[in-house]
């Protein structure tokens, strides 16, 4: 039996949240700077997208897990992710 559809998943699955979230990767990245986050620091980064703050933490070398309801933008901020 399936579970019922949650319908804020089904919100932020539905339009392309990546468009908006380009116009906050400054800002994201200016947070991550003034939080102090350091090599090595284990962050939980809660209602990821695609990744905003959770890929700058992790060019500072910290161990992120980026967790998010809406697949679509996990996958998006997997694609981004450091290489």
């Amino acid at each position: 039996m399936d579970a019922p559809a949650n319908p804020n998943k089904a919100l932020w699955e539905k339009g392309d949240f990546t468009r908006i979230a380009d116009t906050m990767r400054e800002s994201g990245e200016a947070l991550v700077r003034r939080l102090g986050i350091t090599k090595g620091l284990k962050v939980l980064d809660l209602g990821c997208g695609d990744g905003t703050t959770a890929l700058p933490e992790a060019k500072l070398g910290a161990d992120v897990l980026g967790v998010d309801i809406a697949r679509n933008l996990v996958e998006a901020g997997n694609r981004r992710q450091v290489i």
